[in-house]
């Protein structure tokens, strides 16, 4: 039996915290996690549970994010 493939809307909104840029991702309308800057440093933040993780980009923090929530499903 194989599992049906669903179909997840997934946004990222960028905003600006004390000058740095922060992208936020949303799974709906629900904040997920954020990615932010710091001295040209990138840090995943997963929202639920504030755990952080260090990545070297802001396309790695989106993934990492993302692989995170799906892992946990919180």
């Amino acid at each position: 039996m194989s599992k049906k493939e669903k179909n997840i809307e997934v946004s990222v909104k960028d905003i600006e915290r004390a000058g740095e840029p922060v992208q936020q991702i949303f799974i709906k309308n629900r904040l997920i996690g954020e990615v932010v800057t710091h001295n040209q440093r990138f840090k995943a933040v997963l929202i639920p549970s504030e755990q952080q993780f260090s990545v070297k980009s802001q396309e790695e923090g989106l993934e990492t994010v993302l692989q995170q929530f799906h892992l946990h499903q919180y």
